[in-house]
């Protein structure tokens, strides 16, 4: 007040200190930030749409596309620097010329590098340029070379880029990992470059599916796997289209353009992708020009793209794009989940949907840590994220007396800045909010009369102006990088040292020891970095406290989808819950969770039923809880200042990135399956102590590829190897040296669709994991046996164990385990148990446990013998919960010699649980627990043998490793994965509970198959068959003892002498795909195989293991017929053997015809006849019963059809419709190749189309199987496919019937008979005969192949020429003969009935008996007939063929075959629209083949369905074994995008006699220039419009019919010989003004037609007058005017040219096409420039009409 203006200076103040920045924090920190790189992959695909010679024209330069590539890849330097990649595609150059160029590097600095080497390359050849290779261009008149030359010489010079910076998720940064990747062939359209940013996370199930496809990836990584993964289907894309195209007659060349043109890229992806999982944008070049980016349908990672008329472009990031290309934010879309962008060949693209779009989970992760902060999107979300730390940070410093007020804002470099902006910006308004409280306090301090205030007040003044001077918001650059070093990823022992010199300090910027250091940094990982660098260098400073905030929440769990955070122990909140667990006690929650993670492992990823178990982790704890457990962790034992740290929430992220929802690292919910099942894994491999990524090139291969040495040859180490393969964890079973068994052979079969529980034994029948069993021939040489610890050092084996006890007596064990290989099989010593039995009688009697004195006695089936099996790791062991009961005795009831083992059986009722415990009690552990007490401590398997006798059990043998067959008879017992146990075992950590777990309510019966002779002499080398038979049968798996395999070619015998090798297969369950060779098991042992069956029941496993042993032969095989026989029941049979005719080997099947003689023959001609069947015959047979028939039916049964299915009325007008069928001999064909799967869908088909032909619905359906031996698993399949069919049908399948016919059928010969009834109301009965009519069109919808009919004429042409069924189909080599003769019936069901319900039907026929002139008949009115058109429809490659190779007749194809027509119908003509379309919607494909017509002939024998143009349309090459073009299947592929055709307009006159049809056709060509829009003619019911009407081609009659009357319109051709006056182009004759004027107004009306189409080429036939074109209409269209002249121009240019060449004696005509220019005055030709001519040679009794129908079509030539 005594300054005057107190209050008025302060609010000055107040108001300066509000509106200006701290003079520390220097000026306000702008939008723009550079951030420095960081570490993700990226990539950009470009393609040019112009010609080079454009971008050298507007940009100066013929290097537009790899300038712009280098700016993009620049400008993505923050997504990777460990490689680069650079591929260039070029379109259109000759053959010979080097296309693709690649460049890659993984230099220092590989951005630069890759594009200075590219230049280098350029500027090069360049210099070398020729001189006719230079232009002069410009305003400066120097020579620079022709674009067309640089693009064909230079390289890096074409239309498509592809580039990628590379971040490596693993320490292997080698040239080989840097994309794009290449997959070359000679072949344009198999060439594909592929690049992106990605990680798959069942990259291991998608490498198996390759190798079960018979590939051989060069390596296990998903680049490589996704690369093959799509080549796959790009190599199947490319086979299927050859063999349409090549089907259609095209030549070699003119496929693969064909091929270039209509390749479906989108329908590749798709079935490639189908079951990838994870995070991908991938991007793909085809050496043909198309290319694609395809992006994963939760959006995971991002893609952008940018199209004009001048560019495609696609690429990681939108604002790298903006800035390259100069274009604004609004023009850069990011590419839809699940869709792919598709760049044809053309320069078209278009945006396909590939996988159905999940719940969009963009990355958030990403989007903080990785991307540009110069994209507007992320500027904004980053600088939320600070804002939103500032109410928590302030909440955190007044938690201890701290305030903004002494507290210094910073960040750690780089990309948390943006985010520390708005932290700034929020405290800044933060300050603004306090300060207005203040001022409006003060205020509040003045008296309300508005005098001054008192003394007191002013005091009170003074201190709000000092508090308010000291509200500022202090910031400052407090850290900087030292040194550009990585550590985000490096490896693990490089990474702590590396980043403690990576930061330093501003010093000056804090005051010690009263500032608070607020750090701001964009996430805290692993707390590495923070610990050893950052806040050791924080705390140089002095502060009084640290506190690092983090704009992203905990960390908790690893990113599976790209970003290096793999390891689950390395972060840092997940250690700090860790340490919380054990603290508090709760150390059973990471038992727990392993154990369920562990569970999780075990199912397919197909289940997609995951649960993440580690947030069980976390439960127990707050996020402050976790937070203070962090600092604790993070802080340095010699930090000073006290630290805290402060993390953003995951609601706040949200809020701040609303449309990035992917927080999978923060709250552990992956958007998809094989993420949930990654993050279990790394939890598994943490809990044991593995320091393997979770996935990754190295977690597949410490995870997948884990192998496992099996040392032995006998059935116990087959079932050891087989128990292993099914574990997760093991990758490869070596089997030293194996058998049969271990060589591609599988254990199991009948793998099983269904998820199977845990107390279902059907799960064991097959697994969806099976590693390959590999045997291996290394030496077992003792004593020191060198060559297998060799062999575990070379192939890294984590597990050894040992089958042979005679190996364990010479110290293997301790030999492996002296050279550090983790071996399961006791020491030298411990073995003396079993080798010794002086030993083993000497502790047994110390310990005092009862001794059997011997076996027992022969016959005596009373005393039963049994084993328990303990697993120990030296200190403590686990018994197997179950007894297996052994059958040692050679024969029946316990007779004969005393072998190893006959038979054996789990679980044995003789000895229950409170026996085994007592055994574990009174034998097992005192005989452990005495050996390790002698320094023998066991570790392995200890099989004791027990004879239960009244007094209780007794010891009768020890046994130092599994036994043959009890191994067999336990292991498809355990629930337990046999690695973690038997390797628990090997590491000394075996837990402590009790007893192994099995699978509950589950039994085996394990039954042995032995060499004659056994167990004295026996013979060898004897063949073994049918078990692949016995694997068919539920729940059965075999295993093999004594075999060998024997190879040779397999179209001769193995001769004697033959060798024997064990070849290696790479999965044990896939058969070898090498046709040339074949494999045999024969026996080399007494023992050879044991079948072992799994069941719920022993009485059901029992049966099924007899049922798999009854499959297989062998010479002299003989077996136990009572294994696991009840006592009360007797043996099977009387003879300890079978009789020899009991066993014999079973006779070849499939016995074929003997070749065709007779006539047939002679003629080379194959018939049905000819092949056996006589349907003559067999009609006359039907005829005659017919008078049988109907003595049975009943006054007012309705008249049936001679063939088809029958009707008889029931209640109330009810019609019941019945059909029976036959499958007739395509079971012959099924039964060679062993596909029996569809053969119920034929039978089901062929019912339930004649029932829906009728106008019935399918009720019920009954089927029969007659058969000369029943086959099981056969007839599964079998009824299988009949299910499924009625599914389809929508009928159900109400009874099932077998009977076995010994004696009946030839061997594996059987009858498959189906009878179907159908119900329908009279009224709607079919067909309607009585409303058909002439006119009523056929409709002809299309078969899947031959359907069921004519196979007995299949099977003697492919006989007669020598093929096997099993060979590649020569009209699709994709396929075998036999797949490719076999799919099944179409049923047309639905589609029919869906038609009748809606009156639009008028008859139906299937095609099948009769073949297609037969089938129609018995539906057509004895007044009418079937005129089919056999040019409308395709006749199938198959059927091409078979014509062409068998020289089938026309007649007889048309009398046998369905000829690619599976069903007719008959329709109204005006019903043929809505026909097709209800048709489509239910996805079939109808055609209009034909028309019904009054029949001109009647009597029995006349032809009631006629076939025209067979002999033409169907005419065969046999060079080529196909038939000519069909234009239909080439315009059913064709692209409309991929080529460049002009729009057509046909104008015609009223001649009755067309080119049109065949022009039509010849446009449906893909290769041909032109589409037919439209047919327009002045007359509205001439020939022309009806064809287009039939052809489905608009129809135009021009001016209303106004025209029809002129005389410039040729009314048909005349007799004159000269030209008419030219009306329309300048004729001067009476009338010609007139005449003028109706032919402008002609043109003008056609001028509108043309212009409403669109049309580019207007055609006009020879019937049409040229002088209705006036002078300027002709002017306007110059060039686009074709005249077609039935002359060879310039002979004959008037009107009716033919018959003026008849009338003038020339001996030749043709055909003339031209262009249509303006006349000159005074001449009335319009004829110009030709085109093409085509000759015609007139013969002596030609006259125009038959001229007319040869004449040459010269537009059929494309």
């Amino acid at each position: 007040r005594r300054e005057g203006g107190t209050r008025e200076r302060f609010c000055a103040g107040a108001q300066a200190l509000a509106m200006e920045p701290p003079a520390a924090m220097g000026p306000r920190i702008e939008r723009t930030v550079f951030d420095e790189p960081h570490h993700e992959c990226g990539f950009a695909l470009l393609r040019l749409l112009k010609p080079l010679e454009y971008y050298e024209e507007k940009y100066g330069t013929s290097f537009f596309g790899l300038n712009r590539m280098y700016l993009m890849m620049e400008k993505q330097r923050n997504r990777g620097q460990d490689g680069c990649g650079l591929a260039s595609v070029k379109l259109d150059v000759p053959p010979g010329t080097k296309y693709i160029s690649c460049e890659k590097s993984v230099d220092k600095d590989p951005i630069k590098d890759v594009f200075e080497r590219a230049q280098r390359t350029s500027a090069d050849k360049i210099a070398r340029a020729p001189r006719e290779a230079m232009v002069t261009k410009g305003e400066d008149g120097k020579q620079r070379p022709d674009p067309q030359w640089i693009k064909e010489n230079v390289p890096f010079a074409g239309e498509l880029f592809l580039a990628h910076v590379r971040y490596g998720t693993d320490s292997d940064n080698s040239i080989d990992r840097c994309h794009p990747v290449l997959r070359e062939s000679n072949w344009l359209t198999r060439s594909l470059l592929l690049a992106g940013n990605f990680n798959i996370t069942n990259n291991e199930d998608l490498f198996a599916s390759l190798v079960q496809i018979g590939q051989h990836p060069r390596e296990l990584s998903d680049t490589v796997t996704l690369l093959e993964k799509i080549g796959h289907f790009v190599d199947k894309e490319n086979n299927d289209l050859y063999v349409k195209y090549s089907a259609s007659g095209q030549a070699p060349r003119t496929c693969f353009s064909l091929i270039a043109e209509n390749i479906n890229v989108a329908r590749i992806l798709r079935r490639a992708s189908t079951d990838w999982d994870g995070g991908y944008c991938i991007a793909g070049l085809f050496g043909h020009g198309d290319c694609f980016v395809l992006r994963d349908p939760c959006g995971i990672r991002p893609a952008f793209y940018l199209a004009n008329d001048e560019v495609v472009c696609v690429a990681s990031e939108a604002p790298l794009i903006q800035t390259v290309f100069n274009v604004g934010e609004d023009v850069v879309k990011p590419l839809p989940p699940g869709q792919a962008l598709v760049v044809k060949r053309s320069g078209h693209w278009k945006l396909e949907g590939v996988l159905p779009p999940q719940p969009l989970k963009q990355c958030s992760f990403e989007r903080i840590y990785f991307s540009r902060g110069n994209d507007s999107g992320v500027y904004r979300e980053r600088e939320q994220l600070g804002r939103f730390l500032l109410l928590p940070l302030v909440k955190m410093l007044e938690a201890k007396g701290d305030s903004l007020a002494n507290a210094v804002l910073s960040f750690i470099p780089n990309t948390s800045e943006l985010a520390f902006n708005g932290l700034y910006k929020e405290a800044l308004v933060e300050m603004d909010r306090r300060r207005t409280r203040l001022i409006q306090e003060l205020f509040a301090c003045r008296k309300p009369n508005g005098e001054g205030a008192g003394a007191g007040n002013v005091q009170e003044i003074e201190e709000a102006v000092r508090r308010v001077g000291e509200l500022k918001v202090r910031a400052e650059k407090v850290v900087h990088k030292d040194a550009k070093i990585r550590t985000f990823i490096q490896e693990d022992t490089s990474r702590e040292h590396l980043t403690m010199h990576a930061y330093d300090v501003h010093y000056g910027t804090v005051k010690a020891g009263e500032d608070v250091l607020v750090a701001l940094d964009d996430s805290i990982v692993r707390g590495n970095t923070l610990k050893n660098a950052i806040l050791r260098t924080l705390d140089r400073l002095g502060p009084k406290r640290i506190l690092v905030l983090s704009s992203c929440p905990q960390i908790r769990y690893p990113d599976v989808y790209g970003i290096d955070m793999a390891k689950l122990g390395d972060l840092a909140a997940f250690k700090a819950a860790i340490s919380l667990l054990e603290e508090r006690g709760m150390g059973n929650v990471l038992t727990e969770v392993y154990k369920a993670c562990r569970a999780q492992l075990a199912k397919p990823l197909s289940s997609r039923d995951f649960t993440n178990h580690v947030t069980r982790i976390y439960e127990p704890f707050t996020v402050e809880e976790i937070s203070a457990k962090i600092v604790e962790q993070i802080t340095p034992s010699d930090c000073q200042a006290e630290v805290g740290v402060l993390f953003n929430t995951v609601d706040a992220l949200h809020e701040a990135m609303p449309e990035y929802s992917g927080d999978w690292y923060f709250t552990g919910d992956y958007p998809t399956p094989g993420g949930t099942k990654v993050c279990c894994r790394a939890f598994v491999l943490w809990f044991e102590g593995s320091n393997a990524r979770c996935y990754g090139v190295s977690s597949a291969s410490s995870c997948a590829q884990t192998p496992v040495l099996v040392i032995g040859h006998g059935g116990a180490e087959h079932a050891l190897a087989w128990k292993l393969s099914q574990s997760h964890e093991v990758g490869c079973v070596y089997v030293a040296p194996g058998n049969a068994g271990s060589s591609g052979q599988a254990a199991s079969g009948h793998h099983s669709t269904t998820t199977h529980g845990d107390d279902d034994p059907q799960a064991f029948s097959g697994t969806m994991h099976s590693a390959p069993m590999v045997p291996v021939d290394v030496p077992l040489t003792p004593p020191h046996f060198k060559e297998v610890k060799d062999f575990c050092k070379e192939r890294s084996i984590v597990l050894a164990v040992i089958g042979q006890e005679q190996l364990l007596r010479e110290g293997l064990a301790d030999q492996l385990r002296s050279a550090g290989v983790p071996t399961f099989g006791p020491s030298q010593v411990a073995a003396e148990i079993e080798s010794s039995r002086a030993f083993s009688k000497s502790l047994v009697e110390r310990l005092k446990i009862p001794m059997a004195p011997g076996r027992p006695k022969e016959g005596d089936e009373s005393t039963v013998e049994v084993s328990v099996l303990a697993f120990s790791d030296g200190v403590r062991f686990k018994l197997l919960p179950v007894a297996v009961q052994e059958q040692k005795r050679a024969l029946d009831g316990e007779r004969g010699a005393i072998t190893d083992g006959m038979g054996a059986f789990a679980p044995s009722a003789a000895l229950d649980e409170e026996g085994l415990h007592r055994v574990a009690d009174d034998v097992v552990g005192p005989i452990l627990e005495a050996l390790r007490q002698e320094e023998r401590a066991f570790v392995g398997c200890l099989q004791t043998e027990l004879i239960l006798t009244p007094n209780g059990p007794m010891v009768s043998a020890f046994r130092t490793c599994l036994g043959d067959p009890t191994a067999q008879a336990a292991l498809p017992l355990f629930s337990e994965d046999l690695f973690e146990v038997l390797s628990a075992c090997a590491g000394s950590r075996l837990n402590r509970d009790a007893m192994l777990g099995v699978r509950p309510n589950t039994s085996v019966v394990a039954v042995v198959m032995a060499s004659g002779g056994y167990p004295g002499t026996f013979q060898r080398g004897h063949a073994v068959s049918g078990i692949d038979r016995a694997l068919c049968v539920p729940g059965v798996h075999v295993f093999h003892t004594g075999t060998s395999l024997e190879e040779g070619l397999a179209s001769s015998t193995p001769k004697a002498g033959a060798r024997r090798v064990m070849r290696r297969s790479s999965f044990s369950n896939v058969a070898s795909n090498d046709a040339s060779w074949s494999q045999r098991v024969t026996t080399c042992g007494g023992r050879v195989l044991t079948v072992a069956a799994v069941a719920r029941s022993l009485c059901e496993a029992r049966e099924r293991s007899y049922v798999g042993v009854r499959a297989i032969n062998f010479s002299d095989a003989w077996y136990r017929h009572d294994v696991a026989a009840l006592a009360s029941v007797q043996p099977m049979a009387s003879s300890p053997r079978m009789r020899p005719q009991e066993f014999a080997p079973m006779p070849r099947g499939g016995a074929e015809l003997s070749p065709i003689g007779g006539d047939a023959g002679d003629k080379c001609e194959f018939t049905y006849r000819a092949a056996g069947v006589d349907n003559a015959a067999c009609g006359a047979a039907i005829e005659s019963f017919e008078p049988l028939m109907m003595r049975t039916w009943k006054k007012g049964d309705e008249a049936q059809l001679p063939h088809g299915p029958k009707v008889c009325e029931v209640v109330g007008g009810n019609m019941l419709v019945s059909s029976t069928n036959a499958l007739g001999t395509k079971v012959k064909v099924a039964a060679q190749i062993g596909i029996y799967e569809t053969l119920g869908i034929d039978l089901v088909a062929l019912c339930v189309n004649d029932i829906a032909a009728r106008g019935a619905e399918p009720l019920f359906f009954h089927e029969h199987l007659s058969i000369e031996k029943l086959d099981g698993h056969q007839a599964m399949k079998l009824v299988k496919g009949i299910s499924d069919g009625c599914l389809e049908a929508g009928c159900r399948l109400l009874d099932t019937s077998v009977a076995e016919l010994p004696g009946v059928f030839a061997s594996s010969g059987l009858d498959f008979v189906g009878f179907a009834v159908g119900n329908v109301q009279k009224a709607s009965l079919l067909p309607r005969v009585q409303d058909m009519a002439p006119e009523d069109s056929i409709i002809g919808l299309p078969a899947t192949g031959f359907h069921s009919n004519g196979f007995s004429l299949v099977r003697a042409i492919i006989r007669a020429a020598g093929l096997e069924y099993s060979q590649a189909a020569p009209f699709d080599p994709t396929r075998s003969l036999g797949e490719a003769l076999l799919p099944p019936t179409r049923i047309y069901a639905k589609a029919v009935l869906e038609l009748a319900r809606q009156g639009l039907l008028k008859g139906a026929a299937q095609v099948a008996h009769g073949g297609l002139e037969g089938s129609l008949e018995s539906t057509l009115p004895p007044t009418l007939e079937a005129h089919l058109r056999a040019e409308a429809w395709e006749l199938p490659a198959e059927l091409r063929w078979l014509a062409a190779v068998g020289k089938v007749p026309c007649t007889e194809m048309m009398a046998t075959f369905n000829c690619g027509l599976g069903m007719l119908l008959i329709v109204k003509p005006e019903s043929t629209d809505e026909v097709f379309r209800i048709l489509q919607e239910l996805h079939e494909e109808p055609v209009v083949v034909g028309a019904l017509k009054a029949s001109a002939q009647t009597g029995a024998g006349s032809k009631r369905v006629v076939i025209h143009g067979a002999q033409g349309a169907w005419l065969m090459l046999p060079e080529l074994g196909v038939s000519l073009p069909f234009p239909q299947v080439l315009s059913s592929l064709q692209d409309p995008h991929t080529v460049s055709r002009k729009r057509t307009l046909v104008l015609a006159g009223a001649e009755d006699i067309t080119p049109l049809n065949a022009l039509f056709r010849a446009a449906r060509v893909p290769a041909s220039a032109a589409t037919v829009v439209g047919v327009a003619s002045m007359y509205p019911e001439c020939m022309a419009l009806s064809q287009a009407r039939s052809a489905r081609i608009k129809q135009i009659v021009l001016g209303d019919g106004r025209f029809k009357k002129q005389d410039f319109f040729c009314e048909g051709l005349d007799d004159e010989l000269g030209a008419p006056a030219e009306a329309g182009a300048g004729g001067e004759g009476d009338g010609a003004g007139a005449s003028r004027s109706l032919a402008e107004d002609f043109c003008a009306e056609l001028d509108r037609e043309m212009a409403e189409l669109q049309v580019e080429i207007l055609l006009v036939l020879d019937d049409v007058d040229t002088g209705l074109f006036t002078k300027s209409f002709l002017q306007r269209h110059m060039g686009q005017v074709l005249l077609a002249h039935a002359s060879l121009l310039p002979a004959f240019p008037g009107r009716n040219p033919l018959h003026a060449a008849l009338r003038s004696g020339t001996c030749v005509t043709g055909c003339t096409v031209s262009f249509a220019v303006p006349p000159s005055i005074g001449a009335g030709e319009c004829f110009g420039p030709q085109v093409h001519q085509d000759p015609l040679r007139i013969a002596l009794n030609d006259n125009t009409e038959s001229l007319r129908q040869r004449l040459p079509q010269p537009w059929l030539d494309p």
